[in-house]
């Protein structure tokens, strides 16, 4: 039996109108019961992913920032810690900059959660966009680019731009050199704009795979007993490692290339699927 279950947020736990639906919240709920820790992995900060944790009943750790924090809402602690170090930091803000974005920091929630940027003149349509949307408008602190490598307890160096930058962005970083790291691209649903994406860089081991090994030894699990589900690149490394990786329908080829089982879409209870049919056991 999976004794651990780590579940993506978004393109995955939650459909594409971003809720959690009501099958899903049944399914989880039942496997909490029958004595399954159920987590989720995400790429989202701590304030918005226990909002979600807290509507589906869940109080235990959670994997935060792509695997960098994991943090027990319970005990108000982080459990694992990984901020970045000042050499990364200032080497992805450079290249972020070279690339023709406005970089910005994502800080830990033991230092307050703040999301840094760069002077307000320096933003583009997508940057302000992304700025003032209220679900994070108060969280935002401007500081002038040379002063970035300071900010404590750094947990992601990111940007906001079109879908387009994508491409550009990832031949910017293999061109590059001088940074190892792993680019998380991510659409940012319910926004003014239709095509504004999120860029996340991270360390090559800040991966959600790392976290998941590490809770589930916290746990006295083997990864052979766990089983996760996910749909997008910062899934597909955890999903190669875990006992079963499973993949929602909607999930990229590359994730569904490496997934053990592939199950409906967001829009069809994939996550439902995979816990009635691999904990639960009533499919």
């Amino acid at each position: 039996m999976y004794k651990l279950i780590a579940l993506d947020i978004d393109g995955t736990l939650l459909d594409p109108a971003g809720q959690v639906r009501p099958r899903v919240r049944q399914a989880v709920r039942q496997a909490v019961k029958a004595g399954v820790v159920v987590t989720l992995a995400t790429g989202r900060r701590h304030r918005s992913a226990r909002l979600v944790a807290q509507s589906i009943g869940l109080a235990t750790p959670l994997i935060l920032y792509s695997g960098s924090l994991v943090y027990d809402p319970g005990q108000e602690q982080a459990l694992l810690h990984r901020p970045l170090s000042p050499a990364f930091v200032s080497a992805g803000i450079g290249l972020l900059r070279e690339a023709g974005l406005s970089p910005g920091i994502f800080q830990s929630p033991l230092q307050g959660e703040r999301i840094f940027l760069g002077p307000a003149e320096h933003d583009d349509l997508y940057l302000r966009d992304f700025a003032t949307h209220p679900t994070r408008a108060d969280l935002i602190e401007r500081r002038p680019y040379a002063r970035m490598v300071d900010i404590a307890d750094p947990l992601v160096v990111m940007s906001a731009g079109s879908a387009a930058i994508v491409a550009r962005l990832t031949e910017q970083i293999n061109q590059n050199g001088q940074l190892a790291c792993n680019l998380y691209s991510y659409s940012l649903a319910r926004t003014s704009l239709p095509d504004l994406y999120g860029f996340d860089l991270l360390p090559p081991d800040h991966t959600k795979a790392y976290a998941l090994k590490w809770l589930a030894a916290y746990y006295g699990f083997g990864l052979a007993q766990t089983m996760v589900v996910g749909d997008g690149a910062n899934d597909l490394e955890m999903i190669r490692v875990a006992g079963l990786g499973v993949a929602m329908g909607n999930a990229t080829p590359e994730v569904q290339a490496v997934a053990d089982v592939i199950v409906g879409t967001n829009a069809q209870d994939g996550v439902a699927e995979a816990v009635e049919r691999f904990v639960l056991n009533v499919l």
